[in-house]
Order: structure tokens, then C-alpha cells, then sequence
């Protein structure tokens, strides 16, 4: 007799539980397709199955929410934290619920919930900072935008711009409230303000950084090209590559920083990069250029260019950007070596003040062809004006009356160098 009772109790149990289960099943089946398809009557269904399940009323107020139904949202919201009370998500999605429902000050008890329950999770920070400022509680809405963006790097750019548009561009102020204390987020904050042109703030973001290798940097170095702060972009090239920055802790160009970056061609050269060594143009057609150690000036390598048939004349073939003092006057020296070389347009050497947008020529050679069979010394002298900080030395050929424009022989260069000779 205990046997047939307790396999009847068995069977019981059993029972009771595939029962529970079909129903847990349907009833979450229901409330994930009430969420896809924002069908009321399914959540409701699931509810009617699951009344205590904090999941099927989550499931309703997302439906609601959707339909802009925002205080029946906030009423499904709220059952849902009663439910699961340990769930961030839950809490944060009242408070925005509350938020979009006019009702700031539930919303704020309900996203700082959500933060207490995931201090290192950047939604319920950003929800919460973003009503905090919307609230006119700008310190403390920074505080929680910045543990956001700590938690999420990807903020920062949107945190500086709140505080950029909040303080009126006030750089001070922005770095304030910022209080930058990561790579990231100085770096970022560097970044931003090369865009505003604060070139100087930036810099001053970039030294306190000790990253070098950041795809931040290289990204602060064009915005400081493109807004022609030389000075600030050529310390921040220098620490990129490695090399002692040679400006002065303000950002103004040393006595020692004017000079050109390997003129002997000793350095690999590495196409596309941007800053002050030698930038060659990619891809001309029928021109090759490669180190060469057998032919040289001066130390133990040159530049070789090879011309093997049409190209382009208007295509440059090297630059290099360097920094200069205003109101100076300089000397370009290099060498030149060419053989065998047949054109109507003969390579030239060009310097044009980099400093201003229609890049005034400061100097021209017209034809960098060795009249001897060796090597022969070039010169040439030129003045900055009061406003310029850098030049760009450019080597390409003569303007041709076709195009493209054949050419054939050999250039080779080296030596390159650069000295202030007074007024």
C-alpha cells in the first residue's frame, strides 16, 4: 500500500513539474515574441501563464514602451523589479521608461539603482549623467559620464562634446570637468581639441600621455597638420617615431629644430605616412625610387629615381615638410647625380611656404640635370615671411606640354641639408 502511494506521489511530482515546465516554456516563448513583434496579446498571454515572472512583464513593458505608452511601461517596469530586484537592466529601463514618461526624479532613483547594481557598466552611468545634465547638475552628471566612458572608451568623444557645448568651448573648463586621467582619455581629449583648434591645450593633453604607439596619435598628428600647427604637430611626429622633441616645453620651435629629417637617406622610408621625414608619392606611373648604396655623396646611401617611360609631370615625386622661423632667411644645399636622363620636362626642386592655404613659392630650381659626370652641389636661398612657421621641399618634374609626359634616366639625390644664414 506505501508503494502504490509513493509511486503515486511520484507520478505526482512528476507530472506537476513537465506541467510547470511546458508552462515556463510557453510563457517565455510568448514574451520573446511579444518583444519581436510588439504583439500586446502576447505578453499578456504570458503574463496570464506567469504572473510572477519578471521576464513576461518585462516583455509587456518593452511592448508599451514601443508603442510610446510610457506610464503603462513604467507600471510593467516597476512589477519587474519587484520580481528580479538584483537585475541593472531591469532598474535601468525603468528609469528611462520614467524618464520619457516626465517623471525625472523616479527616473533618477531608478537609474541610480541601475548603477549601484553595475558600478562598472557604462549604461546605467550614461542614462544617469545624461539627466543629471538635462537637470542642470553639471558636476555631478560629469562625474557619472566620465565612470561611462570609463567603462566604455568608445564615450569619450561624446562626453568632451556635452562638455564642450555645455562650458561654450571653454577649454579650461572642458579639462576640468573632464579630469582626464587615462591614456585613452586624454588622448581622446588631445583629439578633440586639435579639431577645435586649440592646438596648444592638445599638445599640452599629448605630453601627459605616455602612450606612443596609440592610432590616436597618428590621428592628432593629421588635425594638427590640417590646421597648420606646425610646432605642436611636429612634437607629437617626434615622440611617434621616437625621437627627441626639439621644440620648446610651449610649443615654440627650438633653434635646433629646423633642419631636414635623413637627408643622406639613411632611414627606411615608409610610403604613406604623414609628418616630417621624407614622403614619397605613391604609385607614378613608370617611376621607380629605392636606396641606393653603391651611388651616394655622403655617407653610405642615396636616393635613386627611375624614369621608364610616360608619367605624369604634375605628380610630385618626394616632399618633406620642415620647420622654419619666421622672418629668417635659409640656405637648401643638396646633391645631384643624373645620367642618361631624356625629357621635355626636367626634374625640379621646389620650396613653398606650407604655412599659408595658397603655398606662396619661396624658391625654384628649374633643372636638377648634372651637367659632368659626377655628382654636382645645389644651393638655394630663400625668406619666410612673418607668418611662417614651416615649408615643404618638393621634388618633381618641369610642366610638360603633354600629359602624360615621357621621361627616361636615372636621378639620384642626396645631402639635403638646411642652415639659417642671417638676413
Amino acid at each position: 500500500m506505501n508503494r502504490i502511494a509513493l509511486a503515486t506521489l511520484t507520478a505526482l511530482v512528476c507530472s506537476w513539474a513537465i506541467w510547470e515546465a511546458a508552462r515556463t516554456g510557453i510563457e517565455r516563448t510568448l514574451a520573446e515574441r511579444a518583444e519581436l513583434t510588439g504583439e500586446i496579446d502576447s505578453a499578456d498571454r504570458a503574463i496570464k501563464l506567469a504572473p510572477n515572472d519578471a521576464e513576461a512583464h518585462f516583455a509587456r513593458g518593452e511592448v508599451l514602451q514601443n508603442s510610446e505608452d510610457y506610464s503603462g511601461a513604467s507600471v510593467e517596469f516597476e512589477r519587474a523589479v519587484q520580481l528580479r530586484p538584483r537585475d541593472y537592466f531591469l532598474w535601468l529601463m525603468l528609469g528611462v521608461t520614467r524618464d520619457e514618461n516626465q517623471d525625472q526624479e523616479g527616473a533618477l532613483r531608478a537609474l541610480r539603482q541601475a548603477a549601484a547594481l553595475a558600478p562598472s557598466y557604462a549604461p546605467p552611468r550614461w542614462q544617469l549623467g545624461n539627466l543629471l545634465l538635462r537637470k542642470g547638475q553639471y558636476d555631478e552628471a560629469f562625474t557619472e559620464l566620465r565612470r561611462a566612458a570609463i567603462g566604455n572608451p568608445n564615450l569619450w568623444p561624446n562626453v568632451i562634446d556635452l562638455a564642450w557645448g555645455i562650458y561654450g568651448g571653454d577649454v579650461d573648463a572642458v579639462v576640468r570637468v573632464m579630469q582626464p586621467q587615462t591614456e585613452e582619455a586624454r588622448l581622446s581629449l588631445a583629439l578633440f581639441l586639435a579639431r577645435h583648434n586649440q592646438a596648444a591645450a592638445a599638445l599640452e593633453q599629448f605630453r601627459l600621455s605616455a602612450l606612443t604607439d596609440s592610432a590616436k596619435n597618428e590621428s592628432l598628428l593629421d588635425e594638427l597638420l590640417k590646421a597648420r600647427a606646425f610646432n605642436e604637430a611636429y612634437e607629437v611626429w617626434a615622440t611617434i617615431h621616437g625621437l627627441q622633441s626639439r621644440n620648446l616645453p610651449d610649443g615654440r620651435v627650438s633653434d635646433t629644430a629646423t633642419g631636414i629629417h635623413d637627408g643622406g637617406f639613411e632611414e627606411p622610408i615608409t610610403v604613406g605616412q604623414s609628418g616630417f621625414g621624407w614622403q614619397i608619392t605613391p604609385s607614378v606611373a613608370n617611376v621607380t625610387m629605392s636606396v641606393d648604396t653603391n651611388e651616394r655623396h655622403d655617407e653610405s646611401r642615396s636616393l635613386r629615381i627611375d624614369f621608364r617611360g610616360n608619367s605624369s609631370a604634375k605628380s610630385p615625386l618626394l616632399t618633406q615638410l620642415v620647420l622654419v622661423k619666421p622672418q629668417a632667411r635659409y640656405r637648401l644645399s643638396f646633391a645631384a647625380l643624373s645620367k642618361d636622363f631624356v625629357s621635355a620636362a626636367a626634374p625640379t626642386v621646389t620650396i613653398t611656404d606650407a604655412s599659408e592655404q595658397k603655398t606662396a613659392v619661396l624658391a625654384e630650381l628649374q633643372s636638377l640635370r648634372s651637367d659632368v659626370a659626377g655628382w654636382r652641389d645645389f644651393a638655394m636661398d630663400f625668406n619666410t615671411s612673418a607668418q611662417t612657421q614651416a615649408i615643404v621641399i618638393t621634388i618633381a618634374r618641369q610642366s610638360c606640354a603633354s600629359d602624360p609626359c615621357p621621361a627616361f634616366g636615372t636621378l639620384w639625390l642626396d645631402s639635403f641639408s638646411l642652415k639659417s644664414i642671417g638676413q
